[in-house]
């Protein structure tokens, strides 16, 4: 079974559920201050999510925009590189239908296997240390038990976390969705059209053959700041200090986190508030 994480990065291609300035017009997108600011993300929530699986059978594929300059294309590449190895794909492409790049570089590179899983996962979010190891059972699971007239399922991850970066300060906020794109990901047969950049989450369960999976713990970080693409819409209540502790155990990259932003919340580590209130 292939399992890849397909991720968007700076890729221009407009599309109307983007609200920023930056997903229209080019000059925002390629600023020199934001694209250091999105690198920010990409590498400690993002790469470093990864990087911290403890099933380390996936790859990547990143794809990014052809008219990006070339200082941060290099820098792209090196980064992944160095934090995933050869699991990691970069592509710079045109403006073009996402689904269709993600679709004909699955069919050229993973299709080794009959069966593929691809996975969402935007450049400034995070997935538990465990998500690819539970995800690979749980795709294993989908395929024999499928309907007979269906040929691929869809799985939503329905409970994780977002962390709101705001005014120097990080807080953490609960979050369940069942059509979640966080994490969403497509188990089907690996030269099948099906992709997750054509289909909409927010309908999966109305439209396509799903499986849900709510837990107690959680499965991703869904990071809110100011350079967001999408509506960055969150939980106002703050995520009790009693499930803090969990977030630092599936989630380790909020070490590093935590020495660079304010916090409001205990550090799981030495049981003393994190940041400027220390």
């Amino acid at each position: 079974m292939h399992m890849i994480y397909q991720t968007r990065y700076s890729f221009f291609n407009p599309s109307p559920g983007w609200r920023s300035k930056a997903s229209k017009e080019q000059d925002v997108l390629f600023d020199a201050e934001r694209l250091r600011r999105r690198q920010y993300f990409f590498e400690k929530i993002t790469l470093q999510s990864l990087a911290d699986q403890s099933d380390q059978d996936f790859a990547m594929h990143i794809l990014s925009a052809a008219a990006m300059p070339e200082v941060f294309k290099r820098e792209l590449v090196t980064l992944c590189r160095d934090m995933l190895g050869d699991r990691a794909h970069v592509q710079f492409a045109e403006p073009g239908p996402t689904h269709v790049f993600f679709r004909s570089y699955c069919w050229e590179h993973f299709s080794a296997d009959p069966w593929t899983t691809q996975v969402v996962l935007d450049d400034d979010d995070a997935l538990s240390v465990d998500f690819n190891g539970k995800l690979h059972a749980e795709a294993a699971a989908a395929t024999p038990l499928r309907a007979r007239t269906e040929n691929y399922t869809c799985i939503s991850h329905a409970c994780g976390v977002t962390a709101l970066f705001q005014d120097g300060k990080l807080t953490l906020h609960p979050r369940v969705n069942a059509a979640t794109n966080l994490g969403l990901a497509i188990v089907a047969p690996s030269k099948s059209r099906y992709s997750l950049f054509d289909i909409s989450h927010k309908n999966i369960m109305r439209d396509r053959p799903s499986r849900i999976i709510y837990s107690q713990s959680p499965y991703y970080i869904r990071s809110v700041h100011g350079d967001n693409d999408s509506r960055g819409l969150y939980d106002k209540e703050l995520l009790p200090e009693k499930r803090i502790a969990e977030v630092f155990k599936y989630f380790p990259l909020m070490n590093s986190l935590t020495n660079d932003w304010e916090t409001n919340f205990v550090n799981a580590n030495s049981g003393e508030k994190s940041g400027s209130d220390a």
